[in-house]
């Protein structure tokens, strides 16, 4: 049984059953997480002045949890009252916003602090929540996927299941896993993911045949102007990512460059105009910034020079 903040309400007011009264029990003795959530949630229940001192919608919580236990007596409405009270007062001072949209059974939580925020899904995978991250997900994961949407950065840690994969989308990504754990940081201009345990598919999201598979100790960025995934080791240096697959057709050189500096983050110049009006063909698969220079300066007779703070071809 998974324990959320109802089933804890339902300790507090002594609706469980002795199986579940139990249970709740070791969960909170299971974990120092655990136990300060629920010394929180006890202490806001308990409070008296709880339900008049938040200043949000109380009454349209109470009406939707009402719904949901209309079998219930109305002795028990009050506390239905109190527990839409301590749920908003729990988002108010955590400062960690969730949302529940019941037509599509989708929760939307968002993190408005300071710090990072734990959460656990349906299925018992682990969220770790960064400042200003948003988290939408199914409440139920009832289709052939676990299916949730990240703004900004989280780590997931994943229960396994094997019939049903992990899906984490982004804005222009698609990560997908059965049992692993990883971080994922979506930018304005790039995602980047590092992988701790396990394997993981890593694609664009409108073009999924663009993607790497990584393994425990690998990262990757995906850049969306120039729509690549670059592969890399967290032990290497950022310089050393490799292109899964970049391709130019009859294209300029100083485009080739400006895509390259971008990409890599690095500043790459040429030293002549008429160099800027050189065309080429490539194909990258798999190469880092120094394989995939040699292969230009190679193939249009070219000369590499490094500097501190820049690359130079002449």
């Amino acid at each position: 049984m998974k324990v959320n903040t109802e089933i804890l309400t339902d300790y507090l007011n002594e609706l469980c059953d002795e199986k579940t009264k139990l249970q709740v029990e070791e969960w909170i003795d299971d974990n120092p997480k655990n136990r300060s959530y629920f010394k929180e949630l006890q202490f806001y229940w308990q409070s008296e002045g709880a339900s008049r001192q938040i200043t949000i919608d109380v009454e349209k919580g109470y009406k939707q949890l009402a719904v949901k236990r209309q079998s219930r007596k109305r002795s028990i409405r009050i506390n239905l009252m109190r527990y839409a009270a301590v749920v908003a007062m729990l988002i108010a001072t955590s400062l960690v916003s969730y949302v529940f949209l019941p037509l599509s059974n989708q929760m939307i939580v968002e993190n408005f602090d300071e710090s990072d925020k734990y959460l656990e899904l349906p299925d018992g995978t682990i969220i770790t929540l960064a400042k200003g991250g948003t988290l939408e997900y199914n409440k139920f994961f009832d289709g052939k996927e676990r299916l949730v949407h990240l703004k900004g950065e989280a780590f997931f840690d994943v229960a396994k299941d094997k019939s049903k994969p992990f899906i984490v989308t982004t804005n222009y990504t698609r990560t997908r896993v059965v049992g692993t754990s990883f971080r994922i940081k979506e930018g304005d201009v790039n995602t980047l993911i590092d992988v701790k345990t396990g394997i993981v598919d890593f694609m664009e999201a409108s073009n999924p045949s663009n993607k790497v598979r990584l393994v425990k100790g690998e990262m990757a960025k995906f850049v969306d102007k120039q729509k690549v995934v670059l592969k890399g080791s967290l032990e290497n240096d950022k310089s050393l990512l490799e292109i899964s697959h970049l391709e130019y057709k009859n294209e300029k050189l100083a485009t080739i460059c400006k895509d390259l500096s971008e990409v890599f983050n690095m500043n790459i110049k040429l030293n002549e105009e008429r160099l800027e009006q050189m065309s080429l063909n490539a194909k990258f698969e798999n190469q880092d910034i120094d394989s995939i220079l040699e292969t230009i300066a190679y193939t249009l007779e070219l000369e590499i020079e490094k500097y501190k703070d820049y690359i130079l071809l002449k």
